[in-house]
C-alpha cells in the first residue's frame, strides 16, 4: 500500500483555497492536513503537524511566499515545496526556486497538472513543466541577469557527480539512479549531497538550473 502524501497549503484566496483543498482530497493517496491564509500561520501548525509536501502562494499578508519558504528550508529541510501562482514571469520562477522551492505551476494549471507535480516532488525531488522549463532556461541565458550564483567548488564536480547531476535532470528516482551507475541508494544520496554542497544548491531544482547554466544538459 503507497503510503499517504500529507500536503499543506498557505494561500490567502479563501475560496482558491478551499476548491484546492477539496479537489487533492479527493485524490487517492493525497490528504490536506494543513492550511493557513499566511505564511507565518502556516508555519506555525507544523510543529504539530508532518506534512511531506507543501503548496505556497507567492504573494500573502503577514509572511509571504519566498521568506516562508526559507523559514521551511530551515526549519522543515525535509519538506518539498512547490508555488502554486498567478505569476508566469521568470522573475518570480527565479526568484521562488533560490528561495528554496523544488518546483512551480500557475494557477490556472488543472488538477492533474497539481497530482503530478506534487508526485514529482516525491519522487525526484523537483518539478518544472514545460512552461516554467522554458523561462528558467530564457533567463539563464539572458546576459546572466537574474541567474543564479553558484560555489566556486563546482569545479571539482567528479566525473561520477557530472553523471548523476544528468540523471537528476532526466528525473530518473535515487533508485534507478543507484542501478544505472551500479552503486547503493545510500551512496547515491550522499553523491546528491555532495553536489549540493559543492555548487551551493538548496535542493533538486538548483541542481537541473545549475546544469542548464554550465550547459551539462543539453536545451
Amino acid at each position: 500500500m503507497t503510503q499517504e502524501i500529507k500536503i499543506g497549503i498557505a494561500e490567502d484566496q479563501t475560496l482558491f483555497r478551499h476548491g484546492l483543498i477539496q479537489l487533492l482530497n479527493e485524490l487517492d493517496g493525497m490528504q490536506v492536513i494543513v492550511e493557513a491564509e499566511n505564511g507565518q500561520e502556516f508555519l506555525d501548525q507544523l510543529d504539530e503537524n508532518k506534512i511531506d509536501v507543501a503548496l505556497l502562494d507567492y504573494r500573502m499578508p503577514v509572511l509571504n511566499g519566498t521568506k516562508t519558504a526559507r523559514e521551511l528550508g530551515l526549519r522543515h529541510p525535509d519538506i518539498k515545496i512547490l508555488f502554486i501562482s498567478m505569476y508566469n514571469e521568470e522573475e518570480f520562477i527565479i526568484s521562488a526556486i533560490e528561495n528554496g522551492a523544488n518546483g512551480y505551476i500557475t494557477k490556472d494549471q488543472d488538477i492533474n497538472e497539481i497530482e503530478l507535480a506534487i508526485q514529482s516532488l516525491m519522487n525526484t525531488g523537483y518539478y518544472m513543466n514545460d512552461g516554467t522549463s522554458s523561462l528558467i532556461i530564457s533567463n539563464l541565458l539572458s546576459n546572466g541577469r537574474l541567474s543564479p550564483t553558484f560555489n566556486n567548488k563546482s569545479n571539482t564536480l567528479t566525473d561520477t557527480e557530472i553523471t548523476v547531476i544528468k540523471l537528476i535532470c532526466q528525473e530518473y528516482r535515487t533508485s534507478e539512479i543507484a542501478t544505472m551507475i551500479h552503486r547503493g541508494t545510500r551512496t547515491v544520496e550522499g553523491i546528491r549531497s555532495n553536489i549540493l554542497k559543492k555548487i551551493g544548491a538548496k535542493n533538486s531544482s538548483g541542481i537541473v538550473m545549475y546544469a542548464v547554466k554550465n550547459g551539462l544538459i543539453d536545451l
